[in-house]
């Protein structure tokens, strides 16, 4: 089964179907940047933070001040001490490997177990910080800009990319068009740098990307 990551955003988490109050949301993809397999998903964690009592108000003044940019605003509201408390979050990153994801459906993830790491993946990329980027070959021609990764789902892997403009938008009056992942490719800081084949390995539907 083809799909789009957007498809897994947002969605809700939960360890069985009927944990219905569950509030952790897919946030974000991890993708080997080698082999292309869905390495982790990802989740923040919100926190209430828990003070001692003598300084409760100079925490949360704190917060105001961070919120403020580094000043304190002239109109901000006096802060109380229940305010103090419902308002002061920690917030961590956590990482679902995707050997833990068992079912996706249209109003959720179901995951098995609980063990959740706090690191991020050396060797993964996320799926937020390709969307957007333009794929270049390289000898500079652009074959156009990434709007969504396609994965197979069966197989927990990305396959391709979906692209607007660029390469095809020079020969095809529909935009949106797709490359197949099949090599390692250079996930630079600015571009995505492809060889000059990957121009071959454009199609037309998401269909045409599946592994052969």
């Amino acid at each position: 089964m083809l799909i789009f990551g957007k498809d897994i955003l947002n969605q809700k988490i939960v360890t069985n179907e009927n944990e219905e109050s569950s509030k952790r949301k897919v946030e974000d993809l991890l993708l080997n940047k080698k082999t292309y397999d869905l390495d982790y998903l990802l989740f923040v964690e919100k926190n209430p933070e828990k003070f001692d009592e003598p300084n409760r108000v100079e925490s949360s003044m704190d917060n105001v001040v961070n919120s403020a940019g580094g000043q304190a605003a002239t109109n901000t509201p006096p802060v109380t001490s229940d305010d103090t408390f419902s308002k002061s979050y920690n917030k961590e990153t956590r990482y679902i490997s995707f050997k833990d994801v068992t079912e996706l459906t249209e109003h959720y993830v179901s995951i098995t177990g609980v063990e959740q790491q706090l690191h991020d993946p050396v060797e993964s990329i996320a799926t937020s910080s390709i969307v957007g980027k333009k794929v270049k070959t390289e000898s500079d021609e652009t074959l156009g800009k990434v709007i969504d990764v396609v994965i197979d789902w069966d197989h927990r892997r990305v396959v391709g990319l979906a692209l607007a403009e660029g390469f095809w938008a020079k020969l095809v009056s529909e935009e949106n068009r797709f490359m197949r992942l099949e090599e390692t490719m250079d996930w630079g800081p600015d571009h995505i740098i492809v060889p000059n084949h990957f121009k071959d390995h454009l199609v037309e539907s998401m269909n045409e990307i599946y592994p052969r």
